[in-house]
């Protein structure tokens, strides 16, 4: 009996210290859900199931959620598990470097020039004061092919006179109370647009069955072009202004 009380013992003390073990795991380890088509959706915090859903905060700190039918709670929790250890292990083992998505060299971007700012001299090298502006001008809601949630295909052009490079959107979709319901950065077809020209757009939100609105925020970097014949280095980037 004193034995057996002995291994008892033994085992609390060891789930005890697992359980301390995993609060002290970094806030920054990525938790997951798993769907039942293989596909992640990245959470921030631990998710939580609520009745036939699953809540959870987005990576931005966004709440959203998930009909419960649609997730592998088993291999989400296997998932979460994964990840946290590798957190662990990322403290001692160094990142291997990461190879650059895009790599822009100056034969990508053609020769600019900084405008005139009013009221001052035209400085060389100044920023553009006049940035450029990205615009959505069309999209449109589908179903994903699979039936587990929805996309936007859409369409932005650039109405300045400036080339505008690493363009991006952030779509935040609402409900018919205009409750928030998730937000996603699309993913743009070009890295770079050049004046009055477009490109097009896609995202995907895994578990949501339907939205009411849809608002856009198209962001880029913009760069003067400079007339043949003048001189003077290229413009440094300025941030294109939000476009909804």
């Amino acid at each position: 009996m004193k034995r057996q009380q002995t291994k008892a013992a033994s085992l609390a003390a060891a789930a005890f210290g697992a359980a301390a073990f995993l609060a002290t795991v970094s806030p920054l380890a990525a938790d997951w859900l798993v769907m039942r088509d293989g596909s992640r959706v990245e959470t921030k915090g631990p998710w939580r199931v609520d009745g036939k859903r699953v809540l959870f905060d987005l990576p931005n700190g966004t709440l959203s959620m998930i009909r419960a039918d649609q997730v592998d709670l088993d291999r989400s929790a296997t998932a979460t598990a994964e990840a946290r250890n590798a957190s662990v292990e990322a403290k001692t083992v160094p990142a291997p470097k990461k190879e650059p998505v895009l790599v822009l060299t100056e034969k990508d971007i053609p020769p600019s020039t900084p405008a005139p700012i009013e009221g001052e001299a035209k400085k060389e090298g100044a920023a553009d004061p006049t940035g450029s502006t990205l615009e959505v001008i069309s999209w449109e809601k589908t179903d994903t092919p699979d039936g587990s949630g929805v996309e936007i295909f859409g369409t932005i052009r650039n109405n300045s006179a400036n080339m505008v490079v690493s363009p991006s959107v952030l779509i935040t979709v609402y409900d018919a109370d205009g409750g928030l319901l998730a937000t996603s950065n699309g993913q743009v077809n070009s890295p770079q647009i050049p004046a009055g020209k477009t490109a097009n757009f896609r995202v995907s939100f895994a578990g949501l069955i339907d939205f009411a609105s849809a608002k856009f925020d198209a962001q880029g970097r913009g760069f003067k072009q400079r007339k043949e014949g003048e001189e003077g280095e290229a413009a440094p980037e300025e941030s294109v202004p939000p476009s909804t």
